[in-house]
């Protein structure tokens, strides 16, 4: 992947090689499923995962976050799946590039599709924190392979980065 760049028209840019597509698009399906899950009430998913993708309201009022969390969840989920939906659709609309190494897929963004985009970066960053257990006091995921796990944080990172300071160009904010 190169960074996310900002076009003279003002759109933002970014090209993956085709196996990056691959990766990215399988675990936004990955997260979209997971989310249908949460919403259908499936109680095998991960309490530490749910935990981060929804934490609570009101850390010192466990009452009052249940409640918070009993009217606003499925919106929540509802936003979620949205802009997993919408990476998604970006890299359908998105051109592809023959170079020399292999196909290049050129994905363009507006503002909307820039906003799903961070939205489902954070999301999969969570995850993936969880299961290496950073920010959190459980320990990694036993069976994982974290070294792939750690790239895989890594690299979303990059991107989400990447994706933000061509966001403060397009919008003249200085860093």
């Amino acid at each position: 992947m190169r960074a996310f760049g900002v076009a003279s028209g003002g759109e933002i840019l970014a090209e993956f090689e085709s196996q990056e597509v691959m990766m990215f698009t399988d675990l936004v399906q990955q997260i979209i499923a997971l989310l249908v899950r949460v919403k259908e009430g499936e109680a095998d998913i991960d309490g530490a995962v749910l935990s981060r993708l929804f934490p609570d309201a009101y850390a010192d009022d466990i009452e009052a976050s249940d409640e918070f969390r009993r009217f606003t969840i499925d919106d929540l989920i509802d936003r979620k799946i949205e802009n997993a939906q919408g990476v998604l659709e970006s890299f359908d609309k998105a051109g592809v590039r023959a170079t020399a190494e292999g196909d290049v897929t050129l994905v363009r963004l507006d503002r909307e599709f820039s906003m799903y985009w961070l939205g489902t970066l954070t999301d999969l960053r969570l995850v993936l924190a969880t299961n290496l257990g950073i920010g959190t006091e459980a320990p990694a995921v036993e069976g994982a392979d974290n070294e792939y796990v750690q790239s895989l944080y890594e690299w979303f990172g990059f991107t989400q980065g990447s994706l933000i300071e061509a966001l403060e160009e397009v919008e003249g904010i200085s860093g």
